[in-house]
């Protein structure tokens, strides 16, 4: 037999220890291309499979596992149900057949990831993550070019995921975790509150009003967290108020000075106008797009057209002045929206269950570190009134469903000692 180096051994010894956080990691790394991130999240999926097919009653025995079991059949039972009155049935299998991948994902991570060490690992890899990339982001605007050669186009900051602008959608979903890890290591670093910087401006630039919501929504939340936590966390006022100072600079001089976001900000004071046309333009041209969705509901309100058949139906419920009757449009832009067009009053039920369930989860769960970063990273991207990404889609989908299962695993380091979240 071939006799392989320590080195080599050792390297092997660590993969297979920590295989799980690689492959999460390098998930959420190709989120910056447009599908490569399929190929971690199949592999986990397929390990998850196997897992469960090897020993299934040990696997079910599993109380996080039969929790996350139960979130799932929530999301997942009416996009079945949906399928009887699909009005594509291609397209909608193509997307429920495929999703069970992330109960299969979610089995293998929770089973796998059990140290804090591990836990700890996720929390700054995705950490550095996001500082990496609204770094890289920042470069771009400044130079016209990012690290990796990416250009600055059409006014539309990208970075790493050029030449899609959806970074500031991912880093604004990750930003209660980022907040967190900034938490953690504030008392050995106080010039790590700089980070904030580069994450507020990469989504102010971005453009994208859905991402400015789901900002607030995060800090809104994380600022609720600090003063319930019972950590002991203080963090100087001078320092806060520093950070807080050259933040307020530095994205007012972007609104005033940078042309785009500019006028996107004087268009979107339009929603507080009252007026049609102010709002719809506030909105992108989303109101004839939302009142599209309200018709389609209304007609195929118990399980709706199917999954991802909101485009195939569009046309069907549209009128002739319709800013969208020509080109259409993939989803509602809208979450309640799209669950409610796509599979019904089932599948809003479905959410409102899981929403339920998923409170009293994180309610119940006490751990340490706090479990609660990672629970409102989550609501983040879920949060009803979102207007971002399709929710059914595989980009949306896959960083969703990610984000929960680490939610799970979060939750299997448990204390019995220390609450470090008020249950209200």
């Amino acid at each position: 037999m071939t006799e392989y180096p320590a080195a080599h051994k050792n390297s092997f010894i660590w993969l297979k220890d920590n295989l799980a956080v690689v492959l999460v990691l390098l998930a959420f790394l190709l989120f910056t291309s447009k599908s490569l991130y399929n190929y971690p999240v199949g592999i986990m999926a397929l390990l998850g499979l196997f897992r469960l097919l090897r020993n299934p009653k040990v696997v079910l025995s599993n109380h996080n596992i039969r929790k996350f079991v139960s979130l799932f059949l929530c999301l997942w039972v009416p996009m079945l149900i949906a399928l009887i009155d699909a009005v594509s049935l291609e397209h909608a299998l193509h997307t429920v057949m495929p999703y069970i991948r992330f109960l299969f994902l979610g089995i293998y991570l929770i089973s796998e990831i059990k140290t804090l060490s591990a836990q700890k690992a996720l929390l700054l890899g995705l950490f550095c993550l996001v500082a990496f990339w609204c770094i890289d982001a920042v470069m771009q605007v400044l130079f016209t070019i990012d690290l990796f050669g990416y250009p600055y186009e059409a006014r539309h900051i990208t970075g790493m995921f050029y030449p899609k602008n959806t970074i500031a959608h991912i880093c604004a979903g990750l930003s209660p975790l980022y907040f967190e890890l900034i938490r953690q290591t504030y008392k050995q670093n106080k010039s790590v509150l700089l980070l904030l910087i580069p994450l507020f401006v990469v989504i102010l630039i971005s453009g994208r009003r859905a991402t400015w919501v789901m900002l607030a929504i995060s800090v809104s939340g994380y600022i609720y967290f600090l003063t319930r936590i019972q950590s002991g966390f203080t963090v100087s006022t001078k320092h806060l108020l520093s950070i807080a100072l050259v933040l307020t600079m530095i994205m007012g001089a972007i609104v005033v000075k940078h042309e785009p976001i500019n006028r996107r900000v004087m268009v979107t004071m339009g929603l507080f106008s009252g007026d049609y046309e102010a709002m719809d333009k506030a909105t992108a041209k989303r109101l004839p797009l939302w009142k599209t969705a309200v018709y389609m509901a209304r007609e195929n309100w118990i399980n709706g057209v199917g999954p991802r058949g909101f485009r195939h139906a569009y046309a069907e419920f549209t009128g002739d002045n319709d800013y969208w009757s020509k080109t259409g449009q993939t989803h509602p832009h809208q979450i309640i929206l799209e669950i409610l067009t796509e599979s019904g009053i089932i599948g809003l039920l479905g959410l409102f269950i899981f929403l339920f369930l998923f409170y009293r989860f994180v309610a119940a769960s006490d751990t340490d570190p706090p479990l609660f970063p990672w629970a409102w990273a989550v609501f983040v991207v879920i949060f009803p009134i979102n207007t971002h990404m399709a929710f059914y889609g595989s980009y949306w989908s896959s960083f969703f469903w990610l984000l929960l299962v680490l939610c799970f695993v979060t939750a299997n380091n448990k204390t019995s000692s220390t609450k470090s979240i008020t249950q209200s």
